[in-house]
């Protein structure tokens, strides 16, 4: 296989780079049809270790680095093999044109899944002539289409890597980027197309949650530990009849709103067709309009993804999110390409016969991808493969108040590198792992102030800002109080004793919904086990040339 990627590979071309953790090999070239890719060798300090990075977004860009190991010494002094890809295409990550892709049908196969298998067998490849051996401990790392291409690799070729993190995963990608993100557009709009509910106003809203919600850690900190436990109430927010002042509450149309961004996409009769709208205690992240004619990221990426991506059939008019109809007839052809997109096979059995490791984790703050469809499949792995041995090769993590892949009110640094490497490498399962806040502020993205709050909105932005290129991570910031994670269903909780802001000073304890939830809706029969396909490309067109 090894001998079939170098035939594919064309203008390679090697540099040596020299960087403050040593001189690098870096190896660029591209994989027919359109995959260009990076390869960056340590020429100093190599440990036997290889690890690709996830792609964010709809990708389009090689862009090396890892995320989520800054207190990882390794990844820190530059010991890794380190490798990007560009999912097969080149674009910005978001926006309308970035989606044109979709017009090719190669293309959309590399970027479901093929790009990141074909990279690591040519950085594989490229180890093994450079230093003369192949990795020893093989590692993955990604969040949001990173961590549902983590998933992948672990679903579609368990012995690619030994380790992975897959945070945040947009592993329903099809209906993820359809009806989730047509949905916090159009539920928050008025029939002229207005926006109603706009960023300056959810403040009012995440006050009112967390006054009313127990926090359940024994500390009034304004982070829910398990927001399942919150069921809002619109009377906590909603303004008396007849109130003209309305800067400390909603208005009746602000408040229902609200009620639908939070319950999700559903047809005319409230069927659900999503798992779940974002959590409350998530309200500062939303990704809203700031003025009424304004626009949101989840517009940008709805509309790229319903016109290009998404359907068998590219449909340039479908941007027109107007057009969009919540009902089955669009969920079948949101989903037709479900088992080449998605992430959902819930059948780990190859993975975990190979020996691999996943580290599966996701903020509770999310507002992009709402962590029910994460629970969802992690429950669906234990359905499929039985709680104990789901146990021994997989652990879950549900960070309170961190929003998509970081950010945040609540403890967003997290270092999940290095207890992967040491289960992997050493067989030691993680259990807590250490989360932070830093010096550089509560994690919540810039903006404009909030009215009457003094709050910072979520300034309508979904995706962190991209970290710079380079073959090592980036160090911690300094911290200014820490807090357990440990595995699901456990949530932190204070001991009464000691100093809130030190983690030495909470236990585990099972969180309330710590029986598996039902998740009655359209999307949740997509999750299960062998149901992807592997596609070709005959006649100019997609086929399916097997089941998997």
């Amino acid at each position: 296989m090894a001998h079939a990627i170098r035939a594919e590979v064309h203008d390679q071309k090697a540099t040596f780079s020299q960087t403050p953790k040593g001189k690098f090999c870096k190896v660029t070239g591209q994989i027919a049809p359109a995959i260009s890719f990076e390869v960056d060798l340590p020429m100093e300090r190599w440990t036997q270790r290889f690890l690709l990075g996830g792609c964010g977004g709809l990708c389009g860009m090689t862009h090396v680095g890892v995320s989520n190991a800054g207190a990882c010494s390794p990844a820190l002094n530059g010991e890794f093999v380190m490798a990007a890809d560009n999912m097969g295409h080149t674009g910005s990550m978001m926006g309308l044109a970035q989606g044109e892709f979709g017009k090719s049908p190669q293309q959309r196969i590399d970027f479901a899944y093929r790009a990141n298998h074909v990279t690591t067998l040519a950085a594989k490849a490229l180890t093994a002539a450079f230093y003369g051996q192949a990795p020893k401990y093989s590692y993955f790392v990604g969040c949001s289409d990173g961590g549902r291409e983590a998933l992948m690799e672990a679903q579609r070729y368990p012995e690619d890597f030994d380790g992975i993190s897959a945070g945040a995963p947009a592993a329903l990608f099809t209906v993820q980027n359809s009806f989730y993100h047509a949905w916090n557009v159009r539920g928050n709009q008025r029939a002229d197309g207005t926006n109603i509910l706009l960023q300056s106003r959810v403040g009012v809203l995440h006050d009112a949650v967390i006054r009313h919600c127990d926090t359940l850690s024994g500390v009034k900190d304004g982070l829910l530990e398990d927001p399942r436990t919150c069921h809002f109430d619109p009377a906590w927010v909603q303004c008396p009849a007849g109130q003209r002042d309305t800067l400390h509450c909603l208005t009746a149309e602000e408040t229902q709103a609200a009620l639908r961004l939070y319950k999700g996409a559903t047809d005319a009769a409230g069927r659900p067709y999503i798992i779940g709208g974002p959590l409350p205690g998530s309200e500062l992240q939303w990704a809203l309009p700031s003025t009424a004619r304004g626009e949101s990221m989840s517009k940008g990426i709805a509309a790229s993804a319903i016109a290009y991506v998404i359907p068998l059939q590219v449909d340039e008019k479908a941007a027109d999110l107007t057009r969009f109809h919540f009902d089955d007839a669009s969920f079948a052809r949101m989903t037709e390409l479900a088992p080449l997109y998605n992430a959902e096979n819930t059948n780990l059995r190859p993975f975990h016969k190979h020996g691999g490791h996943l580290i599966l984790w996701h903020g509770l703050a999310d507002q992009s991808i709402s962590p029910l469809n994460t629970i969802a499949y992690y429950q669906g792995v234990q359905q499929e493969m039985g709680a104990k041995q789901t146990d021994s090769f997989l652990k879950f993590y549900l960070l309170p108040g961190v929003g998509h892949c970081g950010n945040g009110e609540g403890f967003p640094q997290v270092d999940f590198l290095s207890p992967l490497m040491a289960w992997t490498e050493s067989g030691i399962a993680p259990n807590a792992i250490l989360a932070e806040k830093t010096t550089l502020g509560d994690g919540r993205p810039m903006g404009p102030p909030l009215g009457g709050h003094g709050k910072p909105p979520a300034g309508g932005q979904i995706h962190m800002a991209s970290m710079p290129s380079q073959p090592y991570a980036r160090p911690n910031a300094v911290a200014i109080a820490s807090r357990p994670v440990y595995p699901y269903p456990y949530i932190a909780q204070y001991g009464g004793a000691g100093d809130v802001n030190n983690a030495e000073n909470y236990r585990p304890v099972m969180s309330p919904v710590s029986l598996p939830m039902m998740f009655a809706s359209h999307a949740a029969s997509l999750i299960g086990p062998d149901n992807q396909k592997q596609y070709g490309v005959k006649g100019g067109k997609l086929v399916i040339e097997n089941a998997q």
